[in-house]
């Protein structure tokens, strides 16, 4: 019996990576993309119209993806708050789609040092004008630095004026939207609580995969607020503890 469940959990692992190694070479490049010319424009005006803040295309976060303990370098995944973790930097429009996921990066590595390090960073730098045409932007946290394509808030010493103080309650406003999207994400796929394989090849597969699926439940407007029941949640963190 002990023999029979092991070779069922093996088959079904196989095939759980299978399909993810065929979501993220199919699938994430086009589901996970930069907006075109024209979607720029709309994002644009859905930002505007929400809070006032203009040339947002998008907002920007970080957020750690808790794993088992690795067998190598263990200490590096240690994140400030003492657990084990993987970084998840994320940029989303205001329609809770990622348009730039970057994950790898162990848990004790700053924000700032990932947003450098990141795809996005790069291809910003080498040319501002594909990605934020006319003086766009994506709106970040103080954590990560400023950029003319990256605006963040005033760091609040205490004599900040009422013009900057209110800029501050605009720009947090307007970039709430990154975190409700990292809710969503964890809230829809709850294996991202907790994820224990021993590779970490693996572990940034699946999270770039749920990030992908997650985009593509947006596309087809699906809801699965009636399929991740509180049961479902309970037994998902029993599945694929490999």
């Amino acid at each position: 019996m002990v023999f029979e469940k092991y070779k069922v959990a093996e088959s079904v692992q196989r095939c759980f990576f299978h399909v993810c190694h065929t979501v993220k070479e199919n699938l994430t490049q086009n589901i996970i993309s930069w907006p075109t010319p024209a979607e720029i424009e709309v994002q644009e005006e859905q930002f505007k119209s929400h809070k006032g803040f203009p040339g947002v295309i998008g907002a920007i976060d970080g957020s750690h993806i808790p794993i088992r303990t690795p067998r190598f370098c263990p200490e590096n995944y240690i994140n400030r708050k003492g657990w084990h973790s993987v970084n998840l930097q994320a940029v989303c429009d205001c329609n809770l789609k990622f348009i730039d996921c970057y994950v790898g990066w162990p848990g004790s590595v700053h924000d700032a040092r990932v947003f450098k390090n990141s795809v996005s960073f790069a291809e910003a730098s080498q040319d501002l004008n594909h990605h934020f045409p006319g003086n766009r932007h994506i709106l970040g946290d103080s954590a990560i630095p400023l950029k003319e394509w990256l605006l963040t808030p005033y760091r609040d010493n205490g004599h900040l004026t009422v013009d900057e103080r209110q800029y501050n309650f605009v720009h947090s406003s307007t970039r709430m939207v990154i975190e409700r999207d990292f809710g969503l994400l964890k809230g829809w796929f709850c294996r991202l609580h907790y994820l224990q394989m021993d590779n970490m090849n693996d572990t940034c597969m699946v999270i770039i995969v749920a990030c992908t699926l997650h985009n593509l439940c947006l596309i087809r407007e699906d809801d699965l607020d009636e399929v991740f029941n509180s049961e479902d949640e309970v037994n998902c963190f029993s599945m694929f503890e490999w």
